[in-house]
């Protein structure tokens, strides 16, 4: 039987799929340039944010402590006195620098770093996601392209040590789907922004605002990426990702953060390849070229090896990308990966049935609305001659 038009569709974008999947994987997969590490200890200034007892993890804390003990100017911030992580902190670290208190913007996580972002006195200041295992060491290799002219480093996580099947299928959405678009996208020169470990210079800093550099869009690493690229400086991921241990997680604390990262990046100027995403991933590009065989005429035995020669081949681009950034890639981690590519369409139809981007007990799209319909307000009052 000859292949229809709807046979050459579905082979076409099964072709495109796992082309784009290769291809991310052949990108994203080897660092793209070394720089040599120049900074001291002494320059540089870490703010770290903790909200609740399970930010303020031993290991974590110990990683602190350390880095402060080498020199460098450790600024923990807490938006209250009695927030859960301050006992632990001072349980692990006595003496520990704790700066107390919170701003009243949109975004819950820029009110808690404010204060540590208007304290940080070193050269290099650097916003380190909670958890992050951060040495001297991994610090200065990290901040590296700054002295060689990059406005902006961000260092990516690379989650470890998942202890259950969630954590697992989180380390997935991290490690083998994030992390590979993001390094691959800034290997064409594209900007990206993700969590980890943000670090520019304190001159930079300034230029952009302090803190404000971070509000100016919902995402506050996206929203920095864009004021540091507004100033005419290069943004880069740094080639060096830092270790993340995961623990346990529970599947609705994986599945939320999916869907808040998802909903929020709806509200960005990047949404359509959000919307893109699932029509290129495994399911959809699996089922297309079933379908194109199944229109050509074949039968039920040549689809399923199809479907499993689709399936391994896939897993393979991933595993070839993460061993090549030293990560692990075992049968849990390709069960893992499969689950979170069957649930993409899942994923994005939750993004978009809801509003609401609840972070840490606050929905940061609801405050993100009112601030737009507060300025639309300022606007058009400016616009007809009222004042206040």
């Amino acid at each position: 039987m000859e292949p229809g038009t709807l046979a050459w569709l579905g082979f076409g974008w099964w072709s495109f799929g796992s082309a784009i999947q290769w291809a991310s994987a052949a990108l994203a997969r080897k660092p793209r340039r070394n720089f040599a590490a120049s900074h001291r200890a002494s320059d540089f200034s870490i703010v770290a944010p903790m909200a609740g007892a399970e930010d303020a993890t031993a290991v974590y804390v110990q990683a602190l402590r350390r880095l402060a003990e080498a020199g460098v100017e450790v600024l923990i911030c807490v938006a209250h006195a009695d927030d859960g992580a301050v006992a632990p902190v001072r349980a692990h670290w006595p003496e520990a620098p704790i700066l107390v208190g919170q701003d009243d913007t949109f975004n819950p996580k820029m009110n808690n770093v404010r204060k540590g972002l208007e304290a940080a006195s070193r050269p290099v200041v650097g916003l380190c996601d909670a958890g992050i295992q951060l040495s001297l060491d991994e610090l200065r290799r990290a901040a590296a392209p700054l002295a060689e002219g990059a406005g902006l480093v961000l260092a990516l996580k690379a989650a470890e040590a998942p202890a259950n099947f969630a954590a697992e299928i989180e380390r997935a959405y991290i490690d083998g789907h994030q992390a590979r678009f993001l390094f691959a996208a800034d290997r064409l020169g594209l900007a990206v922004a993700s969590g980890g470990v943000t670090l520019m210079t304190h001159e930079t800093l300034q230029r952009i605002g302090n803190w404000r550099g971070f509000n100016r869009w919902i995402a506050d690493d996206y929203s920095v990426v864009r004021s540091v690229r507004a100033l005419g400086l290069s943004t880069h991921l740094g080639e060096l990702m830092l270790r993340l241990p995961l623990g346990e997680r529970s599947w609705q604390t994986v599945w939320r953060r999916q869907v808040r990262w998802a909903r929020t990046r709806l509200r960005l100027p990047v949404w359509p390849l959000v919307l893109w995403e699932p029509a290129i991933g495994w399911a959809v590009t699996g089922l297309a070229g079933a379908g194109a065989l199944v229109c050509s005429g074949a039968n039920a035995t040549l689809v399923a090896v199809a479907l499993v020669l689709h399936t391994v081949a896939w897993l393979l681009a991933e595993r070839w990308f993460m061993t090549g950034r030293g990560l692990s890639f075992g049968l849990r981690a390709a069960a893992a990966a499969l689950v979170r590519e069957a649930l993409a369409p899942v994923l994005i139809v939750n993004a978009l049935v809801g509003r609401s981007i609840y972070w840490r007990g606050s929905d940061l799209g609801g405050q993100w609305r009112d601030r737009q319909v507060a300025g639309e307000d300022r606007q058009r009052d400016a616009a007809s001659g009222k004042s206040v």
